[in-house]
């Protein structure tokens, strides 16, 4: 089934102003943006809602973050305030200006064109759809994401080959997992994107990373149980060094098959959601994140969490905010993808500190 399928949020038209305009948000200036309520009218939309998701795109298509709306007002335009008109990030100093640049856009060829109106003018009486929101999280670039996901599958299987056989069969913080179970798991979530591939693109629109991990029937007791049992038996059928071998040689041809696939196409997940590529490999760099935490921790070994797949992570679970969350001061990367994910209980400040940060919480089996 389709959950919370995300719409595209496309500021201006493909070209210099929307460069400048994503910039602007991907840089934390812009914060605010203003359409007109003909323009939702004219495009059969709906209006936005606090609390909607949708994907920032770029003037190529891609996407590149995922917006969160925080606040919708509908205000004629000569009532349009300074601080909206600042929060836009465009530089403009006065509603004055802000009001003149718009204007500019709303009036410009492009834009009359669009809607069939060779005429087309606004005045102060014109409603305006004054939105603010924030950046949940960001969408990296495709070839990040593959080299997260390079490096952590490296880690991985230097770290299990390292370890002496027996300590494969310790138990896990996931009982009934020992080392090899939860390995396996891993293994089984990464081996996805193949089949994936080998299947048709599904029709969209696609759900973001964030909402793979929301909390419904995907993450329910009976699908945990699945999981479990699925991992126990797939480890249960190989030896420990047939296992790691196989998924060494997995990684490297996912890795290759991604890396020849646009980011942009659909792909159907386990749960019947459609997924850009892009974002699925995103969840599976955490799935080998989190999960490689777990099983450092059950074999008594120093996390090997790798700067690439720690980036991807943060990105995913704190936006804009992600550098600052990597600098929790007391609290290194791995520390903090423990606490972000539920593998090191909260406190009460830690948890209001996450929130400050804008933390996006994620449902783990």
């Amino acid at each position: 089934m389709v959950y919370d399928a995300l719409s595209d949020y496309e500021l201006g038209f493909p070209g210099p102003l929307r460069d400048k305009l994503v910039a602007a948000v991907l840089d934390g200036r812009k914060t605010s943006s203003t359409g007109l309520l003909l323009g939702y009218e004219f495009d059969a939309e709906p209006l936005p809602v606090p609390g909607q998701r949708s994907t920032l795109i770029d003037s190529d298509g891609q996407p590149v973050a995922i917006l969160e709306v925080t606040e919708v007002r509908q205000v004629p335009l000569g009532e349009i305030d300074l601080a909206h008109a600042i929060d836009e990030g465009e530089g403009h100093h006065s509603v004055a200006e802000w009001r003149a640049g718009h204007e500019g856009f709303w009036h410009s060829a492009e834009m009359r064109g669009y809607l069939g109106q060779p005429d087309f003018t606004v005045d102060d009486g014109t409603v305006a759809v004054a939105e603010r929101f924030r950046v949940a999280s960001l969408v990296p670039d495709a070839a990040v994401v593959g080299a997260a996901v390079a490096a952590e599958s490296a880690a991985l299987v230097a770290a299990l080959r390292a370890a002496p056989v027996a300590d494969l069969d310790r138990p896990t913080c996931c009982p009934p997992w020992t080392v090899r179970g939860e390995f396996a798991h891993a293994a089984i979530a990464l081996s996805r994107t193949l089949e994936m591939l080998d299947a048709p693109a599904p029709p969209g629109p696609p759900i973001d990373a964030a909402r793979y991990y929301s909390p419904d029937e995907r993450f329910s007791p009976p699908a945990d149980r699945q999981r479990v049992d699925t991992a126990q038996e797939f480890a249960e059928q190989r030896t420990p060094a047939v296992l790691i071998d196989w998924f060494e040689q997995l990684a490297a041809q996912v890795v290759a098959r991604v890396a020849g696939t646009p980011g942009s196409r659909l792909v159907t997940t386990r749960h019947g959601d459609p997924m850009r590529l892009t974002d699925f490999q995103v969840t599976r760099v955490v799935e080998l994140a989190v999960h490689g935490l777990d099983l450092a921790d059950a074999l008594g070994v120093a996390p090997w969490l790798t700067p690439q797949a720690a980036g991807v992570v943060e990105g995913l679970l704190f936006g804009l905010s992600a550098p600052r969350a990597a600098r929790e001061p007391g609290v290194d990367r791995a520390a903090l993808l423990r606490r972000a994910t539920g593998r090191t209980a909260l406190s009460a400040a830690e948890h209001t500190r996450l929130q400050k940060l804008g933390i996006t919480w994620l449902t783990l089996g």
